[in-house]
């Protein structure tokens, strides 16, 4: 019942994720991000422990695809699951469990990953893909390149809003943001619980961090 991006630059150094939703306060739940290790996603019946399991094992060392390929054996309802993870380096991956919600799917680039249950149709992640394949990179060394990325991955959400998003309607989003690296830290932890345009406000709360950002550097 949400679509979700996960993606990195590995240009200017970040990675986060965002997602929206016809439920309440889906950040909270589908979401998390663990500096110098990557960004996952769980959604769809939503197992909120799987979270910390991918990045557990992204850490020990495991790929992206192979820690998506453990749910199985994490969880007995994983069929009604859909998780993606992308680590800060490597490919990334995602599972979209057989009993979830149609229109339901996923998509891995070579730096993001995409994916949504409960839309309008395929045109969603479609529309998605066209989004974060054509943003503007962010500059490199920019203090206040976590909240340009933020913006690309709210950008990214819109678009697939815009094609038909989630199928019953829209009531939250959110966004995650760090730097990448040994010594990363989060830069942007955004959440928008309930509203009537969701990714609107999701937006001008990116704009207000990225003035947040700016001043520290003046």
């Amino acid at each position: 019942m949400t679509y979700t991006v996960l993606a990195r630059d590995p240009r200017s150094g970040v990675i986060g994720g965002a997602t929206a939703s016809r439920s309440l306060a889906a950040g909270n739940a589908v979401l998390m991000l663990r500096p110098g290790v990557g960004v996952v996603a769980s959604q769809a019946w939503t197992n909120r422990g799987l979270r910390d399991l991918l990045l557990d094992a992204l850490a020990g060392g495991a790929t992206a695809q192979d820690a998506v390929g453990r749910v199985t054996r994490w969880d007995a309802a994983a069929e009604l699951r859909q998780v993606a993870a992308l680590p800060d380096h490597g490919s990334p991956a995602a599972r979209s469990g057989s009993r979830i919600t149609a229109w339901a799917g996923d998509l891995a680039l070579p730096d993001a990953v995409l994916a949504g249950n409960l839309l309008t149709g395929e045109e969603v992640l479609a529309a998605m893909r066209g989004a974060i394949e054509s943003a503007p990179p962010v500059p490199p060394g920019d203090p206040v390149a976590p909240a340009l990325f933020a913006r690309t991955l709210v950008d990214t959400l819109r678009a697939g809003e815009a094609s038909g998003g989630d199928s019953r309607g829209r009531q939250s989003a959110s966004v995650i943001v760090a730097t990448m690296g040994a010594d990363a830290d989060i830069s942007v932890d955004l959440r928008v619980d309930d509203h009537v345009d969701p990714l609107a406000e999701l937006a001008r709360l990116v704009g207000l961090r990225a003035e947040a950002l700016s001043a520290r550097t003046e």
